[in-house]
């Protein structure tokens, strides 16, 4: 265990002493920064009014995540959004099926995907827009079909880390951005229509 940090501890000096002989804007650390940076640029620039309008009218919010970064992220999108809005957390395969026969019109679904081409998460979306269920797809950047599919689409940049780290690793911390972005506009836009 000591020997795992302390490879691990030099891998990081060594990764950090590469990036500042490489200079800006390359190595793993400059890129995923970078991308954090990217992905609020264009999420600043975006409007989030239609989104707003859905989440404000929905009876019910239920959030669903295809993966276990998704879930946790669904879990984390229904801790921070209390204040404001009770969200359901339904999580596992074997609970999508009763997630579609209880919505209604008046509710509102949050898929939460890296890929957004699971076939199991995009048939789910397709039983909601059959029942005209107010939707928003969370996925990796990028044409999917939960996105075609769904009303609303929300995009975060994934950085998958290189093989030589000796893991499968998406980096999940876009995710965490995006809602604690999202729960922060939704305050000041509620802060702003009351003082209206």
């Amino acid at each position: 265990e000591i020997t795992t940090r302390l490879v691990g501890s030099e891998m990081c000096i060594r990764d950090r002493e590469t990036e500042e002989a490489m200079g800006p804007g390359e190595g793993l650390l400059n890129t995923v920064t970078d991308s954090y940076h990217k992905m609020m640029d264009e999420l600043i620039g975006r409007g989030l009014d239609s989104l707003f309008e859905k989440l404000y009218r929905a009876r019910r919010v239920f959030l669903y995540g295809s993966g276990s970064a998704q879930t946790r992220a669904a879990s984390e999108m229904k801790r921070i959004f209390l204040p404001v809005k009770e969200m359901f957390h339904i999580h596992g395969h074997d609970m999508r099926g009763a997630l579609s026969r209880v919505m209604t019109e008046r509710d509102m679904a949050v898929i939460i995907s890296l890929t957004g081409e699971s076939e199991a998460t995009v048939s789910l979306a397709r039983e909601l827009r059959l029942r005209q269920v107010p939707t928003l797809s969370i996925t990796r950047l990028g044409n999917n079909t939960l996105a075609s599919v769904c009303d609303e689409n929300l995009y975060i940049h994934s950085i998958t880390l290189p093989a030589r780290y000796g893991v499968e690793y998406e980096i999940s911390t876009p995710y965490f951005i995006l809602i604690e972005y999202l729960y922060l506009c939704l305050l000041y836009t509620s802060d702003a229509a009351d003082e209206l």
